[in-house]
């Protein structure tokens, strides 16, 4: 027999298994004990202390950046950390932070006051993320460390986040959070094209060459009609960020979920977001739907601004 120290220890033999997982087979092990709901919660939270441990000293720094400026991780990093730790291949190489308008400026303050420094700041026009829900992209880095500031020019910072080029990088981590807007094709690395960067994006080749970069990472792109029997994942039906077909899940309340609109309206101020991806219409020869995202805010937060509102909810349209 071995010697006893020779041995995994059972809380090792946990983490090497959960390692294995995406967060969707990690939120159904959740629901299995106490136990294991404990347990998840104690890796997810660890991984993400490892990303904010690359750009930050304190990793707990960047939890309170995202949760006092209304600010999310999305692009590469929130992908990766959806999939299993072990058997992705890739690394993310820097990390994408995006802001609501309002409160961009103290998020580069505290950026600033971590070290960073503010490298480039590009203009809507010639930013390659989206087409039209961006204000500005800020660069701030500090030494080998990368940070792109991706500022929302409405008032939440998910809307520029449904504008990506593909349904594989949909997703957002928030400070307690982790969301993924279509997990049947995201967790099995499957995604659709979003038609609204190729059709309304003044540079479409970056658009390609940020398909092609994920097609290496293992993603494979498949038409929509070869979904068509899986809900909500038509690229011509409207989805909410509250509907059925999302994952969205509060790392502290695991096995819970959270993703009712009271919760979106207690951490991001807006009551709904809505968006279609758009595109040639499936079956119809010359069928076009414009691709659309909406914000659905609530009428006394706008008052509060000074702005008017004519109707029950405010929306910021496409």
């Amino acid at each position: 027999m071995l010697p006893a120290e020779k041995f995994i220890k059972c809380g090792d033999l946990a983490e090497i298994m959960m390692s294995y997982c995406d967060v969707g087979d990690l939120q159904q092990l959740a629901c299995a004990s106490r136990r294991q709901s404990k347990d998840v919660r104690a890796y997810l939270k660890h991984r993400l202390c490892r990303v904010a441990g690359q750009y930050f000293d304190n990793a707990y720094e960047l939890l309170d950046i995202l949760r006092t400026c209304d600010a999310v991780i999305s692009g590469s990093t929130a992908l990766h950390l959806l999939l299993p730790e072990t058997g992705t291949s890739w690394t993310p190489k820097d990390l994408d932070i995006y802001v609501p308008l309002a409160t961009s400026r103290f998020l580069l303050k505290r950026l600033q006051y971590e070290g960073y420094t503010i490298h480039s700041e590009l203009q809507t026009n010639v930013a390659n993320y989206t087409y039209s829900h961006v204000h500005g992209v800020v660069v701030v880095c500090k030494g080998q460390r990368k940070i792109d500031v991706v500022i929302s020019r409405t008032s939440t910072a998910l809307s520029p986040i449904f504008q990506f080029h593909s349904t594989a990088v949909m997703n957002f981590v928030s400070a307690d959070t982790i969301f993924c807007s279509y997990p049947k094709l995201t967790l099995r690395r499957l995604s659709l094209v979003n038609a609204g960067p190729l059709y309304c994006s003044p540079d479409r080749r970056a658009v390609l060459d940020a398909v092609r970069k994920y097609q290496t990472r293992g993603i494979q792109y498949i038409q929509c009609q070869d979904l068509h029997g899986v809900k909500n994942t038509c690229k011509v039906s409207t989805r909410t960020i509250t509907d059925a077909a999302m994952m969205w899940f509060n790392v502290e309340g695991l096995p819970r979920a959270s993703h009712s609109l009271e919760n979106v309206f207690w951490q991001f101020g807006v009551l709904d977001l809505q968006w279609i991806l758009g595109g040639m219409t499936c079956g119809l020869e010359g069928g076009f739907c414009r691709p659309r995202v909406e914000v659905i805010e609530e009428e006394s937060a706008l008052l509060s601004q000074g702005e008017f509102a004519d109707s029950e909810g405010e929306q910021d349209t496409v």
